[in-house]
């Protein structure tokens, strides 16, 4: 399937996370340490009632740098799956418990993968169920690839398969990062009384985007971003357009930044509605891979992390939650790990921009109140 992952980075190898796009342990650097906090976790058990009719299956998740991995089951045998909506489809790997019978391969196709510019071969399933108990998806659509040293010699063993938007579209999928469950809902059902907010998602064929409006240190005004909603990168806010780091480079340090794979981390403020993201590091990378569309970035899965959250793509919504209640303080997400999409390198720079707007919410850096 070619232009399979458009949009991903090595950088997705990064992380605790072992597999395809996942699974590479990412360089990190402590920024901050974080302190203590008295704020109080918010109310998370709307979504709990066991007896709720919407509510198809709650499916137990662990949550590894940021990002949520399930394990389900293929003709017996356990795989983890990564959580991945940058994926357009599932993915599975060749694993020992599978035998000839297990995985029928059919039509073989070649997958490109961008964020490692290089491609292989694949065998696209015809039918794969994935099972939890009396939870049962089955999908026909998944890819199966046998070889991943062809992708990547990054690529290790402990993450067997990606859920990728064909799951997504088999339900909508909500995440209790506190209570380490995944309730698979009904489509149709209704959830504005479970949650606070909802953000509007724009899809672009298929594939989920988030629009913010704001303006960046080299900006006249405020402009609107498009970035892919990426659950499998751990990260936050990556922008990959090339005006925005020349923008924030010297035409030195343009020159010895792409020689070094160094990029730019500033901290900024986002606005998504009536979210505000403030001192959020944003990396600005040296080097886009290729891609089919306009996207100038990516917001990933550590902007989830303050709320439980749903992703409803059939509605082109994001249900969102707070996960503690700030008090008039401003909610407030922890950046002592810094993320970079494709193992780059770094400067930090403060550009001082202007902040003319008052925040109806606040997300800020520096303070982890996150209850585990």
């Amino acid at each position: 399937m070619i232009g399979f992952y458009q949009a991903r980075y090595r950088g997705y190898l990064t992380g605790c996370v072992i597999a395809f796009l996942a699974l590479a342990l990412m360089p990190v650097t402590s920024l901050h340490a974080a302190p203590p906090t008295t704020e109080q976790p918010a109310a998370e058990d709307a979504s709990q009632e066991t007896a709720d009719p919407d509510v198809l299956a709650r499916l137990p998740i662990e949550i590894i740098n940021n990002r949520v991995h399930v394990t389900l089951e293929v003709k017996g045998t356990p795989v983890q799956m990564l959580l991945d909506t940058g994926a357009s489809t599932s993915v599975l790997f060749k694993n020992p418990g599978f035998s000839d019978e297990t995985i029928k391969a059919g039509e073989a196709t070649d997958i490109s993968f961008p964020a490692f510019r290089t491609a292989t071969k694949g065998y696209r399933l015809s039918e794969v169920a994935f099972t939890a108990g009396d939870f049962r998806f089955t999908s026909h659509n998944t890819l199966f690839i046998e070889k991943r040293e062809e992708i990547s010699s990054d690529l290790s063993f402990r993450i067997e398969g990606i859920l990728g938007r064909d799951f997504f579209d088999a339900y909508i999928v909500e995440i209790i990062p506190s209570q380490k469950t995944m309730p698979l809902i009904r489509h149709g059902s209704k959830l504005g009384d479970r949650f606070k907010y909802r953000h509007q998602l724009y899809m672009d064929g298929r594939t989920p985007y988030l629009l913010h409006r704001s303006r960046l240190p080299w900006e006249q005004r405020p402009t609107v971003k498009k970035l892919l909603m990426d659950t499998g990168y751990p990260g936050g806010i990556v922008l990959w357009d090339e005006r925005h780091f020349t923008q924030a480079t010297t035409p030195a340090e343009r020159e010895q930044f792409k020689a070094e794979n160094k990029g730019v981390i500033y901290y900024g403020m986002i606005k998504f509605g009536r979210l505000i993201f403030k001192n959020i590091p944003i990396f600005i990378g040296p080097n886009a891979p290729t891609k089919i569309d306009e996207r100038e970035g990516i917001i990933g899965a550590s902007m989830f992390l303050p709320f439980r959250y749903a992703i409803d793509l059939n509605r082109n919504s994001l249900w969102l939650d707070p996960r503690v209640r700030s008090f008039g303080e401003g909610f407030q997400i922890s950046n002592d790990i810094i993320y970079t999409p494709g193992n780059e390198g770094f400067v930090v720079k403060d550009f001082s921009p202007r902040i003319g707007i008052t925040p109806t919410i606040v997300l800020k850096r520096d303070t982890e109140v996150v209850p585990d």
